[in-house]
């Protein structure tokens, strides 16, 4: 570490924890602060001038093959200052570049070793040359902290909009680097999923995916080495997790894969397939190395997460279709097989992070895996499964269980444990299910966590309804149908207000050139009925169906109301789940 980083680190810790603890409750209401009206708070006019002249003499990193040292925080001074101003505003730079460094960094990525966490390594940097970029994350860290001080809510909307504005200026001037626009766009997703918690966060992501094209397209002309290689690899494999997790809880229109086609196109014969360690390295390979080390969002599964991707656009179709016809029952197959014979890497470079252990992520994604092979199942019924939903629900359940709650890998558990958690009937386990939520809630501080648990909870209530009133009552035999239900509309008492988000899709780039462009305009425009009827399905979820021709209800499968897709679009998260909108809970 260089003089001028362990001065800028060179703080007391003790303090620290004390100052970032004021933002519990109890401590929040015994200092008697009140944040209940935030709409009077005066807006802020962040003065980026001033505080980028002040990052000019903090330490810089070259751009060389080398990582050795990490990036400073940097502060105008001493971080000790705050006992000299206490009254330090909790808006200011200073306090949102602490947050985002004790806080938000440490959810963005599994692994936050000195070195390893790249948002302060590789992305950070960037924010010192870049308005638009510091707004996106200043903007990103005001949302997750603002459950905790609601008046952050504040200027994340006024950073998220400083963002947007140089964004734009950047790309129709050609005065930004693409790396640059590309991690903008990505810390917007993530801002606004913080902010609304049903958003995917969808119009970053597909903006992304232009300037993503662009970025390898220009990597296989003239390859990119040392920091630059590094960060282009974070950003794209950044850009899958997100892109595919959006996919998997969205049912808009886009049955894009770009992220499959995007590997097949760059991946090179001669790419490396053994990392520096000497061992076999995994990953997506973009034409880039690959090495053994954890991916920071998708960790060991990073070959996995295409498959999933296929899944979820597969399922897109199921839902908007009357029966599931021949041809996606044999594409269900071939994923059903692939996931099924899907292995994790036989070596994996052991992080510096002590809390990030290669056996929690190995566990995760096996989580991951059967989560999928349980959503497939749920949607495609008609092929055959030796275990039940039941028995698929429970592994991924004990996958989850064997990883404390210590581990780093928990920040991204929330899409396994979401899917399996919504099929569980035993009271022990839902209750450990619920601690589990309350445990991550605690630790990440984001909304989403909150609306996976109000729609598994009324998955719950649903489901307990139908096996005590209306299983006992029936009295005609087993109906097999496998149409689609037709009428899903909310069953009364059962409303949610609507959110005005939409979930809308960027068409399929043609050229790379075109879909930014597409992608920016986009951005200048973003500134009681009766109950379904039911079947005779069996609410034990235990999916009991005819080995040959997979016959079993609907009230369980993606068109069901019994179905977690079900609830969201009854209560009309993100629009009403028609064939033109679609809700969206994202699970990142």
């Amino acid at each position: 570490m260089t003089p001028g980083t362990r001065e800028v680190f060179d703080f007391d810790m003790h303090f620290m924890d004390e100052f970032l603890n004021m933002t519990d409750p109890p401590l929040m209401e015994d200092m008697k602060m009140d944040f209940g009206n935030v709409e009077e708070l005066t807006p802020i006019v962040p003065d980026y001038d001033a505080w980028a002249l002040q990052l000019s003499h903090a330490p810089t990193f070259q751009d060389d093959s080398t990582m050795s040292s990490p990036p400073a925080m940097v502060f105008p001074q001493r971080i000790t200052y705050m006992y000299e101003q206490p009254s330090l505003a909790q808006t200011s730079p200073e306090m949102l570049m602490l947050r985002f460094d004790r806080l938000t960094c440490g959810i963005l990525s599994i692994k936050d070793g000195p070195n390893e966490n790249p948002w302060r390594t590789l992305i950070w940097p960037m924010a010192q040359t870049s308005p638009a970029l510091y707004h996106a994350i200043s903007s990103m860290t005001a949302f997750h902290s603002s459950r905790d001080i609601p008046a952050l809510r504040v200027a994340g909307h006024e950073h998220k909009s400083e963002s947007v504005r140089n964004l734009l200026e950047g790309i129709e001037e050609s005065t930004m680097n693409l790396d640059t626009a590309i991690a903008t766009t990505l810390a917007l997703a993530f801002a606004e999923t913080w902010d609304q918690h049903l958003s995917s966060g969808n119009d970053h992501i597909q903006g992304a995916r232009a300037m993503i094209n662009i970025a390898l397209n220009q990597h296989k002309q003239s390859a990119l080495t040392g920091l630059n290689l590094a960060r282009l690899k974070f950003l794209a494999n950044a850009w899958i997790y997100l892109d595919v997790l959006s996919r998997v809880t969205t049912a808009d229109e886009d049955t894009s894969d770009d992220y499959d086609n995007l590997w097949c196109l760059y991946s090179t014969p001669d790419s490396p397939s053994v990392g520096p360690s000497g061992h076999a390295g995994f990953g997506i390979d973009f034409g880039m190395p690959i090495d053994s080390n954890l991916d920071p969002l998708m960790g060991c599964a990073s070959t996995l997460f295409p498959l999933i991707g296929r899944t979820a656009n597969l399922i897109r179709r199921v839902y908007r279709a009357e029966s599931n016809s021949p041809p996606m029952i044999s594409q269900a197959m071939e994923l059903k097989l692939m996931l099924e014979t899907w292995e994790p890497p036989a070596f994996v470079e052991p992080p510096e992070d002590p809390t990030c252990d290669v056996r929690h992520a190995l566990q995760t994604a096996e989580a991951y895996r059967w989560a999928t092979l349980l959503y497939l199942h749920q949607a495609l019924p008609e092929i055959p499964e030796r275990l039940t939903t039941a028995d698929m629900a429970k592994k991924v359940l004990v996958f989850l269980a064997t990883v404390p709650l210590a581990s780093r890998c928990v920040i991204i558990h929330v899409y396994p444990l979401f899917m399996a958690g919504c099929e569980a009937d035993v009271e022990e386990d839902r209750q450990w299910i619920k601690s589990r939520w309350a445990a991550m809630s605690q630790r990440m501080r984001i909304g989403i966590i909150d609306k996976c648990v109000d729609v598994m909870e009324e998955v719950w209530r649903r489901r307990d309804e139908y096996k005590n009133k209306v299983l006992p009552n029936k009295t005609v035999p087993v109906k097999r149908n496998l149409a689609a239900n037709a009428n899903l509309h909310s069953a009364a008492g059962n409303s949610r207000p609507a959110s005005n988000r939409r979930g809308s899709s960027f068409n399929s780039i043609a050229g790379a050139s075109e879909g930014t462009m597409a992608w920016a305009n986009k951005l200048r425009r973003m500134t009681a009925s009766d109950p379904d009827q039911m079947d005779s399905a069996s609410i034990s979820c235990r999916g009991s169906r005819d080995a040959v021709n997979g016959a079993t209800g609907t009230l369980l499968t993606v068109r069901g109301r019994l179905h977690w897709i079900g609830v969201m679009k009854d209560w009309g998260w993100e629009g009403k789940f028609s064939r033109k909108e679609s809700p969206s809970l994202r699970m990142s």
